[in-house]
């Protein structure tokens, strides 16, 4: 099991105080900055987490911009680039389709009633098996990629062996167009503007944070969520701090579990015992409410219905 510091920052009034404060719990570190700004602090804090061979961070919001930025430079350069920073978007790519399922939910729709566009970068790292899922539970899968020779052979297979068809395309005038749903796993905002996407679309961007603001957009562009835990684990959360992020603190758990390392399918298994549910979406702008989702599928419905 690797071992985590979750690392926050406590304004104190007392003159006299110690720049850092730190308890153990379940051989985890909880690290408290009293002045993030003070001088020499950020080396001490690299330097405890070397010395101590740390493996998993996790930051509390006030600290998640500069400061954990200058952390993660700090330790690149000193050859610590193998610690994993828990930033809830391992957990959103494993709740990928907790994620759709929650958005037809709200829009009082499923699976086998619409089709899913998957937009991907060649990737060596990318594990494929989470497009069974997608293939098996929508009315068409459609992946969008520039690795079209290795996914014409998996579409070729996929036909030959299962009967399943699938769409495999990388024109990026006319692929997502008509896109309802697209499932961006790892496109940039660069790469993403290369292709025209329908204007009432709605974009799930797993790695990356893609900030969608080409005013002929209409639709919702979906960066992050919200999660809720079960008492056994927000007791446990409860000791670390209350200005942390739940996604991360819950990604923390599992990346300490090396739960990460094993089967997809396992993974899957192990967010739903744990009875791991999204709570809202996240975009542009903040909060994105039922309402929104629902007046984006009343739209789409519009538009097909002029076309019929």
């Amino acid at each position: 099991m690797g071992t985590v510091a979750y690392i926050k920052e406590e304004k104190v009034v007392r003159k006299i105080f110690p720049s850092i404060e730190i308890k153990i719990l379940d051989n985890n570190s909880i690290i408290t900055i009293h002045d993030a700004q003070k001088k020499g602090i950020k080396k001490k804090l690299v330097k405890y987490i070397i010395k101590h061979e740390i493996e998993i961070l996790v930051f509390s919001k006030e600290l998640d911009g500069e400061f954990k930025e200058e952390i993660i430079e700090s330790l690149l350069l000193q050859g610590k680039g193998n610690i994993q920073l828990a930033t809830g978007k391992k957990l959103m790519e494993y709740m990928e389709m907790d994620l759709l399922e929650y958005i037809l939910k709200q829009q009082g729709t499923n699976k086998k009633q619409e089709e899913i566009y998957i937009l991907f970068r060649k990737d060596e790292k990318i594990n494929l098996d989470f497009l069974q899922s997608f293939i098996e539970s929508f009315r068409m899968t459609n992946i969008v990629t520039n690795d079209i020779k290795h996914m014409k052979l998996f579409q070729e297979q996929l036909l030959e062996k299962e009967n399943v068809l699938i769409s495999v395309s990388n024109n990026k005038r006319k692929a997502l167009k008509r896109a309802k749903y697209i499932l961006n796993v790892n496109l940039t905002k660069q790469e993403l503007n290369k292709y025209q996407i329908n204007r009432n679309a709605i974009v799930i961007n797993i790695r990356e944070n893609v900030k969608q603001d080409d005013p002929n957009f209409d639709g919702i562009n979906i960066n992050y969520f919200a999660i809720s835990c079960p008492d056994e684990y927000m007791e446990k959360f409860e000791q670390i701090g209350s200005n942390f992020d739940l996604a991360q603190l819950y990604e923390s758990v599992l990346l300490q579990d090396n739960v990460t390392k094993r089967k997809q399918e396992d993974v899957y298994e192990r967010i739903k015992q744990d009875e791991v549910k999204i709570t809202h979406l996240i975009g542009n702008n903040g909060e994105i409410f039922t309402e929104e989702l629902q007046k984006i599928q009343k739209r789409n419905l519009d538009k097909m219905r002029k076309l019929v």
